[in-house]
């Protein structure tokens, strides 16, 4: 699933990962955070932020099939269960992890509330890309 440059793999997900997450606990410090997608979290709220595409990124390619960027897709789920305000909720979480990765130059495709299985759980799925250098610099396309 990585773009590899030589011996070298382009992957940033730690990184990421780790930046998000620590918004997220910052502004909701009971928040259950998971780099694998989950359907049913163990606790309430969640998110789930997941690396679902990487990518070779071919305009910047050498003829010698090195890489040096690659495409990477980002899924973020975030999920509450609160009696009253469960949307708001979900909401307000998708909007701090919105903020971090538009702050790390991703674009957003997508940011919206999906149906789940059990009616008493709200649910918000945003999609991110963006193109990774083999330094780690991120850029929007």
């Amino acid at each position: 699933m990585f773009s590899q440059v030589g011996d070298k793999v382009i992957d940033a997900e730690a990184r990421i990962f780790s930046e998000a997450k620590a918004a997220l606990t910052a502004a909701f410090p009971t928040i259950f955070v998971t780099g694998e997608k989950v359907s049913a979290p163990p606790s309430f709220p969640a998110v789930s932020i997941v690396e679902i595409s990487n990518s070779s990124y071919t305009r910047s390619q050498t003829e010698e099939s090195k890489e040096h960027h690659a495409s990477v897709a980002y899924e973020i789920e975030c999920f509450s269960d609160l009696k009253t305000g469960r949307k708001s909720q979900c909401r307000a979480i998708a909007g701090v992890a919105d903020a971090v990765m538009l702050g790390l130059n991703f674009t957003r495709n997508m940011l919206s509330p999906v149906g789940n299985a059990q009616a008493d759980i709200a649910r918000y799925v945003g999609r991110y890309t963006a193109v990774i250098s083999e330094d780690g610099m991120l850029y929007r396309r």
